[in-house]
């Protein structure tokens, strides 16, 4: 699993994309989200209730198609610099879970875990598949751990990436900066130790988000239609309720309160 996690990473690599920025991270996200929302869930929804495999099927890779183009988004920012992975306006909510440009990967596995261990009937499924995540299989369950496995070794290298190349500019901006007289220098000198590390903080960027959609696909391809319909629906709800503006500005006001 380890191994297939990293070719599905390295086919990623060659596919990443370098178009034009087109709209803004910001803009795309604002429409992404609302695409997400108003269109996409209620679509799954529907689908859930029709007695119609086929329906469902198509609907599940609408929506797994719809985080495919957010995370492409993001790389097409990143592309241009490793800071613009993280230009949108993001949710205070949001910011304990993030790691480099968005949700941390492991938000998906443990979301998909929550369900072999808290599984409660779906309000809005009918006798298709109300009990889709029900006494999981053996092969299952051992795929979900190769999926985790895999992820815990694999964060920590990209973190370690990070690491060097943050140390690297660090240094460079310690070593040159008493020697830097007046704000101009200071400027190119710090212009250039982000050039120098530039690209390898972009790469950085490029593997968590590679790896993003790495678990994803990798979770989606070991379950059946019916649990990817409920996992998928669980995973955009996260997504729209860290968006959620009186959630936040509730969230805003008990921080007041404090």
């Amino acid at each position: 699993m380890i191994k297939s996690m990293s070719r599905h990473m390295k086919k990623e690599k060659k596919k990443s994309s370098r178009k034009s920025r087109g709209i803004p991270l910001k803009d795309f996200y604002e429409q992404w989200i609302n695409t997400l929302k108003t269109t996409l869930l209620p679509d799954l929804r529907r689908a859930m209730l029709a007695s119609s495999a086929n329906l469902l099927s198509t609907h599940v890779h609408h929506l797994h198609l719809h985080f495919l183009s957010y995370f492409h988004a993001l790389d097409t920012a990143t592309s241009a610099t490793a800071a613009a992975a993280a230009a949108r306006d993001t949710s205070p909510l949001a910011f304990p879970l993030l790691w480099l440009g968005d949700f941390h990967p492991n938000l998906f596995t443990n979301l998909l875990r929550s369900f072999l261990t808290n599984n409660p009937p779906h309000p809005q499924s009918n006798n298709f598949f109300p009990n889709a995540w029900t006494e999981p299989s053996p092969e299952l369950v051992a795929r979900i751990e190769q999926i985790e496995c895999g992820l815990r070794l694999m964060v920590p290298s990209v973190a370690n990436q990070l690491r060097k190349a943050q140390a690297g500019f660090v240094d460079r901006v310690a070593v040159h900066w008493g020697q830097c007289d007046g704000r101009e220098e200071v400027s190119r000198m710090i212009g250039a130790a982000l050039a120098a590390q530039g690209e390898v903080l972009e790469s950085v960027f490029l593997d968590a988000n590679r790896l993003r959609r790495s678990v994803l696909s990798e979770i989606l391809s070991c379950v059946d239609v019916y649990q990817a319909a409920l996992f998928l629906e669980k995973l955009a709800h996260f997504y729209v309720g860290f968006s959620d503006g009186d959630l936040i500005r509730e969230f805003e006001q008990c921080k007041l309160h404090l």
